[in-house]
């Protein structure tokens, strides 16, 4: 089953989107409305949606900065009056982009393009790039944490090898496995097979520590529920 979190601030533009959603993808859940930023991101939290489909301006939080603390693995649909945002809507790793008002062909695409996505199920076992005229391979299983770096991603391994990868940090999240790789941050993930331990400083901040590498990663407030009760 495939859920999805709704998010727009005007109620009759997010009982359209329902409507035009039970039409085009009748076997989607939807899992929570809301109708602000700040309501999105607690149910973004406790939800974990498959999708999540944000209105760019929205009270609260705005839907671009809601993308950066989405749970890793939710994919981003943004939907939104405002032209302008659709290059920053791609930089933040949308699968989407749709205008307002709406029609049932282009979210028939966007759910076409959503379910080839689902229906995808082969994770990447290597990451290679070029350095120079060498390319470089790491293997999935032995990274300890990936990194991002505007529209590109470093990924570091448990021994300290690094690749710079042409791609943005949620486009790679897209091909990894969500129960191995934890979204720790807004610009970072890492392998749960690589943590050695997960510290609190004194001022009450989460760390995680991995295998291997020297310095310690923050836990932000937005992914802290990874780890209660651990």
């Amino acid at each position: 089953m495939t859920t999805a979190l709704l998010a727009d601030d005007e109620p009759p533009l997010l009982q359209e989107l329902e409507q035009l959603l039970a039409q085009a993808w009748p076997e989607l859940i939807i899992a929570g409305r809301a109708h602000n930023g700040s309501e999105a991101r607690r149910m973004l939290d406790a939800l974990r949606p498959d999708i999540a489909f944000l209105d760019i301006r929205m009270p609260g939080i705005d839907g671009l900065s809601l993308a950066g603390l989405a749970p890793a693995g939710t994919r981003i649909v943004f939907v939104t009056a405002h032209p302008e945002h659709a290059l920053d809507a791609f930089d933040h790793g949308a699968v989407d982009y749709l205008r307002k008002p709406l029609t049932p062909a282009r979210l028939a695409a966007t759910v076409q393009r959503l379910q080839a996505q689902t229906s995808a199920t082969p994770r990447l076992r290597f990451l290679q790039a070029w350095t120079g005229n060498t390319m470089k391979l790491l293997e999935v299983e032995q990274l300890a944490s990936l990194r991002s770096e505007l529209r590109h991603t470093r990924a570091i391994s448990q021994r300290g090898e690094q690749l710079l990868l042409r791609m943005s940090l949620s486009e790679l999240m897209a091909a990894l496995d969500p129960e191995a790789f934890w979204q720790i941050h807004r610009g970072s993930v890492v392998n749960a097979r690589a943590i050695e331990r997960i510290e609190r400083r004194d001022d009450g901040e989460l760390w995680v520590v991995l295998r291997g590498q020297l310095q310690a990663l923050p836990v932000s407030r937005a992914h802290r529920s990874r780890f209660r009760g651990m």
